[in-house]
């Protein structure tokens, strides 16, 4: 089992935007690619960390590579990136505690 992390700042007064697409668009449309969404944390204080951090499971890192890979994640992302900086994604084999 693999874990999909993304993390990313929020643009500063589109906090509302990137929040609506999140849930209205970002997730339901990974988890219909196949990622089961396990983990979102939110940043309350602190310099030295991504102000959002989230997560989801898939099965191997094939799995992961196809996702990440796809035409899909690409447009999900791209409709992302108007609303934050710093995004930063990466594959990680999945632990029961936090992860970053």
């Amino acid at each position: 089992m693999v874990k999909v992390l993304f993390s990313y700042d929020m643009v500063q007064g589109r906090e509302e935007d990137c929040q609506r697409y999140v849930m209205q668009t970002l997730a339901p449309g990974l988890a219909r690619l196949g990622l089961r969404i396990s983990d979102a944390w939110y940043t309350l204080w602190g310099v030295d960390a991504p102000q959002i951090l989230g997560g989801g499971l898939m099965e191997d890192e094939d799995d992961a590579a196809q996702l990440i890979h796809s035409s899909e994640w690409e447009k999900l992302m791209s409709g992302l990136e108007p609303f934050v900086e710093n995004l930063h994604v990466r594959v990680v084999n999945a632990d029961s505690r936090f992860q970053f």
